[in-house]
């Protein structure tokens, strides 16, 4: 998992202030410890977390790590999500 202590603390302590409850998860080119570079690309589960969540998860995000690229994805319970089907086996827990 090529993310730093900072940016995993930053990052889960801004979603959880949304939603305590939120699963938490790191997909993409920084599950490979191999690879370099490419964003940081999360995966939230959470029925509480809406776009106006997201913007101000991202916000309080960016002020402590201005310099890095972030995508969100928030998926619901209730909501199939054939995306997050596809990259199920690649999810690393970030709590």
């Amino acid at each position: 998992m090529r993310i730093s202590e900072i940016e995993k603390t930053t990052i889960v302590n801004a979603i959880l202030e949304k939603d305590k409850n939120a699963q938490i998860f790191l997909f993409g080119s920084r599950t490979d410890d191999f690879k370099k570079g490419g964003d940081i690309d999360i995966l939230v589960q959470s029925d509480e977390i809406g776009l106006l969540e997201i913007v101000k998860i991202k916000s309080n995000i960016f002020k402590n790590i201005p310099e890095q690229k972030i995508d969100l994805l928030v998926s619901k319970s209730n909501e199939t999500n054939h995306f997050v089907d596809f990259i199920s086996n690649q999810l690393i827990s970030l709590i």
